[in-house]
C-alpha cells in the first residue's frame, strides 16, 4: 500500500508536470493574443473575464471543496456523492448563465462586448461538467494532469488557427470553449471506468450539501472580491489601455499561482486525513510546508524585482512597458497568497471553515477600500499595490489563528536566514551579471537559479526531508 508522504508526492509531480506543460502553452497564448490584438482589446477581454467570474461563483457555489473534502474522508457511497454534487453544478450553471444573459440584456450597450460576454459565458457551463475536484478527492491527479493538457492545446490550436487580427477575437472565447468540453469529456470518460454517474438528487441531499458548501461559496466570493475588483475597478476609472497592462503582469504571476495550487491540491486530502489520525503530525507537515513555499518563492520575488522590466519586455514588447511596475509588485502578493493558501489549507482540514470565511471578509473588504485610494491615484500600479496589502493582512490573521489552534507552530529562523541570504548573494550575481556582460535576460534567470540552488540546497534539502520523510 503507498504511504502518504509517496502519495503526495506521486500526486503533486503528476499535477505539476501537466500544469507546467499547461501553463507553458496558455502563457503562449497569452503572449501571441496580447501581441495580436495589442492593450486595448486585450485589456477587454480581461474585463470581460472579471465580469464572467462572479456569475462563476454562483455555478460552483463552494461545491468544488466540499466534494474533494468528503472524498478524501470518504472510502465508501463516493459515487453517489459525486453524482448529487455534479448534477447540482450542472443545474447552477444554467442558472448562473440566464442570470449573465439577463445582466448582459440590461447593462452592456455595446454590441461587441455584449456578444463576447455571452460566448465567454459558454465556459461557466463547461467549468460546472468538469470534475477536477472529483479527481483531487481521489487523489490520482495523474488524470487531472492529462485532460486540462489535452484540453489547453485543443485551445491553443484553435486559437493559433483562427485569431489573426483584432477583429477576429469572437474566436477566441469559442476555441476556450472547445478545449473545455473536451477536457470534461476525457475526465468523465476516465472517472466512467469506476464510477457510474447519474445526474440526480433528492431535495433533501441536495439542501444537506448546499448548506455544507455555503461557507466555501460565502469564502469563494470573498476571494474573488480581491482577485478581480481591482481589474473592474480599474476599467470602470482609468480605461481597457491600463486593464491591459494590469492583465499582462496579472498573466504571468499567474503561472506561479498554478504551480501553488497544484501543490495544494495535492497536499489538501492528504492534511484532512493526517489530523484525524496524528494532529502533532499534521502540525509539522504544515510547519515545512510554509518553509517549502520560503525556499521556492524567495528567490522568484528577489529575480523578478531585478529583471521586472527586461521579462516584461522580452515576452511582450515594448507597447507593454507600462506593465512592469504592477508585475514586479504582484510578484510579492503572490509570495504572500501562497503562504496563506498553506495556512489555508490548515483550517480546512481541521473543519474551521468560520475562521476563514471571516479573514476573508476582513481581507475583501481591505481590498475594496485599498483600491479605492490607491488606483483613482496610481492606475495599474495602484491596483497591485492594494493586492500586496490585502494578502498581507490575510497572511497574518491566517498566522495569528493557526498560531492560537496548533501549538508549537514556528519557523525555523537559522533556514530562513540562510535563505534570505542566498538570495541576496543571487541577486548580487545578477546585478554584476548584468552591468558587466549585459546579458540576456534568460541567461540571466538560469545563472541566477543556479546561484541560488547553491547557496541554499543543503536547507532546501533539509526542509522537504524533514517535511515529507516524517523526521
Amino acid at each position: 500500500m503507498i504511504n502518504l508522504p509517496e502519495k503526495v508526492w506521486r500526486n503533486f509531480g503528476a499535477g505539476l508536470l501537466g500544469k507546467l506543460l499547461s501553463q507553458a502553452i496558455s502563457f503562449i497564448l497569452v503572449v501571441y493574443l496580447a501581441r495580436v490584438l495589442g492593450p486595448q482589446a486585450y485589456g477587454g477581454i480581461s474585463m470581460v473575464l472579471a465580469i464572467i467570474s462572479y456569475f462563476n461563483l454562483l455555478a460552483a457555489f463552494g461545491l468544488p471543496t466540499v466534494g474533494t473534502r468528503e472524498l478524501a474522508r470518504k472510502q465508501t457511497d463516493r459515487m453517489e456523492t459525486i453524482s448529487c454534487i455534479y448534477s447540482l453544478r450542472i443545474c447552477l450553471a444554467a442558472a448562473a448563465y440566464i442570470l449573465l444573459f439577463v445582466y448582459a440584456g440590461l447593462f452592456i450597450d455595446d454590441g461587441d462586448l455584449f456578444y463576447l460576454l455571452l460566448l465567454y459565458g459558454l465556459t461557466i457551463l463547461s467549468s460546472a461538467c468538469f470534475l477536477d475536484w472529483a479527481v483531487i478527492g481521489l487523489e490520482d491527479l495523474r488524470l487531472l494532469a492529462v485532460a486540462n493538457l489535452l484540453g489547453n492545446c485543443c485551445t491553443g490550436i484553435l486559437v493559433f488557427l483562427f485569431v489573426k487580427e483584432a477583429a477576429d477575437v469572437f474566436y477566441v472565447p469559442l476555441s476556450l470553449f472547445t478545449g473545455g468540453v473536451l477536457a470534461c469529456v476525457l475526465l468523465l470518460y476516465f472517472l466512467y471506468k469506476s464510477y457510474w454517474l447519474r445526474l440526480r438528487f433528492t431535495l433533501a441531499k441536495g439542501r444537506e450539501v448546499l448548506q455544507l458548501a455555503m461557507p466555501f461559496a460565502i469564502t469563494s466570493a470573498l476571494s474573488q472580491v480581491y482577485e478581480n475588483f481591482d481589474m473592474i475597478f480599474l476599467g470602470m476609472t482609468a480605461n481597457y489601455l491600463e486593464v491591459g497592462y494590469y492583465s499582462v503582469a496579472y498573466k504571468i504571476v499567474s503561472v506561479l499561482s498554478g504551480i501553488i495550487g497544484i501543490y495544494s491540491q495535492a497536499v489538501l486530502p492528504v492534511m484532512i486525513r493526517l489530523r484525524s489520525e496524528n494532529a502533532s503530525l499534521a502540525g509539522h507537515v504544515l510547519q515545512n510546508n510554509v518553509q517549502a513555499i520560503l525556499f521556492l518563492m524567495l528567490p522568484i520575488v528577489t529575480g523578478g524585482t531585478l529583471l521586472g522590466g527586461a521579462i516584461i519586455d522580452t515576452f511582450f514588447g515594448e507597447m507593454y512597458a507600462n506593465a512592469a511596475p504592477a508585475f514586479v509588485l504582484l510578484l510579492y502578493y503572490v509570495l504572500f497568497m501562497a503562504l496563506s493558501i498553506t495556512l489555508a489549507n490548515w483550517l480546512i482540514a481541521v473543519n474551521e471553515d468560520r475562521q476563514y470565511m471571516k479573514i476573508l471578509l476582513c481581507g475583501a473588504v481591505l481590498n475594496v477600500v485599498m483600491n479605492l485610494l490607491l488606483t483613482p491615484i496610481w492606475k495599474s500600479t495602484g491596483a497591485a499595490m492594494a493586492m500586496i496589502i490585502t494578502e498581507v493582512f490575510v497572511f497574518a490573521f491566517f498566522a495569528w489563528k493557526i498560531k492560537g489552534l496548533q501549538r508549537g507552530f514556528c519557523l525555523d529562523g537559522h533556514s530562513l536566514l540562510v535563505l534570505v541570504g542566498s538570495c541576496l548573494g543571487m541577486g548580487a550575481g545578477i546585478v554584476a551579471l548584468q552591468q558587466v556582460f549585459n546579458l540576456h535576460v534568460a541567461f540571466l534567470i538560469v545563472i541566477g537559479a543556479m546561484l541560488y540552488l547553491g547557496l541554499a540546497w543543503p536547507v532546501g534539502a533539509k526542509i522537504f526531508r524533514k517535511g515529507f520523510a516524517g523526521e
